[in-house]
């Protein structure tokens, strides 16, 4: 049993069938493409059946979690999605996996919204996909950078913001306070010597990383793939405070419907932020689950992954035949 909730002040309480539970996925083909974002490439793989009759079908554009590549959780997700006839396009950020960018590891938030944004517009030229049935897909930090991307497009027909990052003021105020100070130091050092600051990603709880809850380190274990260029570091700019990321602000401007998934034990996320996005935005509808930041990858992957499936099938029609 799920809590959904549709825009305004509607409540309501639904059980949602679990699509495809129990059912293996047919086989599914794989396509490493590229596409360019601001002049850069960025290395993609488009996943669709090959068993998939119509002329032209929906796609996802997937975007990962913070500092993660293409190749971490986001393939059970898509694998699915192309069973049920819907083709699903992951892609690395610039700076991070197979994309281009110097230097490596870079964390821009506004380049990553450019480089979603341009994965999309490629997308809607991809051979058998249509253009108008195309969704975003976005989780943790990407979960974040969906909602201003879904903002500034109103040809997209659905976007999914699962365990998202919405509001970064936030994040420090109930998360980060300790670990805000020790970035804002690293920032006041690398903008002296006009470099990147330079942070481990995540550790065990009290270690000098950014995400350092109980949960982050093991859960970045669980689902980064064994072949992975996932790394435990990243770079930022010192003019990018945290503070300054606030997708939550985009909400009410994202007209398309959108669902978001919250984990009730996520100790990484702020969860207030999520409900007051879901609150604002015209077309949302919220979905709770009893679990943490990474287990829609993990134990809870089978409901959360059919929950999605259920409300893209709703919107994109990936029977429709062209």
């Amino acid at each position: 049993m799920a809590d959904t909730k549709h825009g305004g002040d509607d409540h309501l309480e639904t059980s949602r069938r679990i699509a495809g539970e129990g059912i293996e996925t047919a086989d599914i083909e794989t396509e490493e493409l590229r596409f360019r974002s601001d002049g850069e490439e960025c290395a993609a793989t488009l996943y669709r059946s090959d068993t998939a009759v119509a002329d032209e079908m929906p796609c996802v554009v997937m975007g990962n979690g913070f500092s993660l590549t293409r190749h971490d959780g986001m393939p059970r997700f898509a694998e699915r999605f192309a069973d049920r006839g819907i083709a699903a396009l992951t892609f690395d950020f610039r700076h991070l996996g197979d994309s281009d960018g110097e230097p490596r590891q870079l964390i821009d938030y506004q380049r990553q919204r450019s480089d979603l944004a341009a994965a999309v517009a490629y997308a809607r030229t991809l051979d058998r996909v249509d253009g108008d049935r195309i969704a975003v897909w976005g989780y943790s930090f990407g979960g974040g950078h969906v909602l201003p991307v879904a903002a500034q497009d109103d040809r997209l027909a659905a976007v999914i913001s699962m365990f998202p990052m919405l509001d970064g003021l936030e994040f420090v105020r109930e998360y980060g306070l300790r670990n805000n100070a020790r970035y804002v130091a690293a920032a006041a050092r690398a903008a002296i010597g006009r470099r990147p600051i330079r942070m481990a990603v995540t550790g065990p709880p009290g270690a000098p990383a950014v995400l350092n809850h109980a949960e982050a380190e093991p859960g970045f274990d669980a689902v980064c793939a064994e072949d992975s260029r996932w790394r435990n570091v990243f770079l930022a700019k010192p003019s990018q405070s945290i503070v300054q990321i606030r997708p939550v602000r985009d909400a009410p401007d994202v007209q398309c419907p959108l669902l978001f998934c919250l984990g009730t034990e996520d100790t990484m996320m702020p969860l207030r932020a999520i409900e007051r996005a879901a609150d604002r935005a015209p077309q949302a509808e919220l979905l709770r689950y009893p679990c943490g930041h990474f287990d829609g990858f993990l134990d809870a992957f089978k409901a959360v992954v059919g929950d999605q499936f259920v409300f893209l099938e709703d919107h994109l029609d990936p029977s429709t035949p062209a």
